[in-house]
């Protein structure tokens, strides 16, 4: 990495598997004490634990549901409380659902567009305040191709990943 991120406190939403999980461990690499947040993955989320303290990192493992404002506020808070401010926010978290559009659920449609986008809202909004009162902080929000080109994962991902980008370049 560019910079020493030593001593450094990460969040990576969705951190239990795939490409949160391979950011988890390279921020660990790195000097970093990471939180490692999932919904549904506890086994996987402990693995990675296991892991960045292999590495000589702190890590603290975090349950939360981050499409819920009242959950983001609970995991932040637990996160400065073991493990320091927050100055690393990886918004990874989300989910896709493979639907053609005539088959998407109104219920569907909130679900993606609330984890994939409305939960990058809400920790960009929980985690800013602390990084500028420590006049440093680094946010990183993962999208993905579908939200210029769509694809088979279906409108609804597309959509939220379009506005992940919209969201990033305010």
């Amino acid at each position: 990495m560019a910079s020493d991120l030593t001593g450094k406190v990460a969040l990576v939403t969705g951190g239990s598997r795939g490409i949160g999980r391979a950011i988890a461990l390279a921020l660990a690499e790195n000097g970093v004490r990471v939180a490692v947040n999932f919904r549904t993955q506890q086994a996987e989320a402990e693995e990675v634990q296991s892991e960045i303290e292999a590495l000589g990192q702190r890590s603290v493992v975090v349950r939360a549901d981050v499409s819920a404002a009242h959950e983001v506020s609970r995991m932040v808070e637990t996160v400065q409380k073991e493990l320091g401010t927050i100055g690393i926010l990886v918004n990874n978290a989300g989910i896709a659902r493979p639907e053609p559009v005539e088959e998407i659920t109104e219920q569907s449609w909130d679900e993606v567009l609330d984890v994939n986008l409305k939960s990058q809202f809400l920790l960009i909004q929980a985690v800013l305040p602390a990084m500028r009162t420590q006049r440093w902080g680094r946010i990183i929000n993962l999208s993905s191709t579908a939200a210029q080109v769509g694809g088979i994962v279906g409108p609804h991902y597309a959509a939220s990943k379009a506005g992940i980008i919209g969201l990033t370049h305010y």
